[in-house]
């Protein structure tokens, strides 16, 4: 069973539903299983344009930092961990057609910079949270997740989301710059379909042109890391 489910819409529009309960936390079942997914999306030509969002109360709460390994071998883990966030992430940042977060439950951390990794990010209002507290539980913050957090965001808005920590209402998002957007929950899915619908539309090779331009020097500085980094 994969840990992220698939349908397609009208319009050429692909819904890759994140489905790890209880809170679709990062790990590497869910990293390979969207990797493989990213593959099938960006090698369907049917495939115009790509939603990302979570099943249930969250999009995801983050990196799941106990499910992977024993004692006698964190470290493989750890590293095998890191290079499947740096490949899935990057893969899901610099995926040729158009992407769409839809984020209708609590984004944390790891889930954050999941729904910054999209081009269009929209948002519904209701009573859930978004932040990047890394800092505040003393874990690293990848390289990947760096670069995404500064390509999306302002300086101050960065700064305020990575230096102070905090857990944030949902209200604080489109200030935080985490989303374009917040809609209402009756509206959400329909205006994000309409929205991924119009964007698929665009000419293929001139999007993917585009936007691998836009992306060049944060991709180059992700593949350009060192072991030691």
């Amino acid at each position: 069973m994969t840990t992220v489910r698939s349908a397609d819409h009208e319009g050429g529009v692909r819904v890759l539903t994140l489905d790890r309960p209880p809170a679709n936390a990062i790990n590497q079942e869910l990293m390979r299983d969207l990797e493989v997914a990213l593959d099938a999306a960006r090698d369907d030509a049917a495939v115009r344009a790509l939603v990302l969002t979570g099943s249930g109360a969250f999009f995801s709460g983050g990196l799941d930092l106990h499910s992977e390994g024993d004692a006698g071998g964190i470290a493989q883990e750890a590293a095998t961990g890191f290079s499947l966030y740096r490949d899935s992430h990057l893969k899901l940042l610099a995926f040729p057609k158009p992407t769409v977060a839809m984020m209708r439950g609590h984004a944390i951390a790891g889930g954050a910079v999941l729904v910054l990794a999209c081009d269009y990010r929209l948002g519904m209002h209701g009573e859930y949270r978004i932040g990047l507290n890394e800092v505040a539980i003393g874990a690293a913050f990848p390289r990947t997740a760096f670069e995404i957090v500064r390509l999306r965001l302002t300086y101050p808005q960065a700064s305020e989301l990575l230096l102070g920590a905090r857990i944030y209402p949902v209200s604080e998002a489109l200030r935080l710059g985490v989303v374009d957007e917040l809609l209402p929950p009756e509206t959400i899915e329909e205006t994000v379909l309409r929205r991924a619908t119009r964007l698929g539309a665009y000419p293929c090779e001139a999007y993917a042109h585009a936007k691998a331009a836009l992306l060049a020097e944060a991709v180059g500085r992700v593949e350009n890391e060192a072991e030691a980094d």
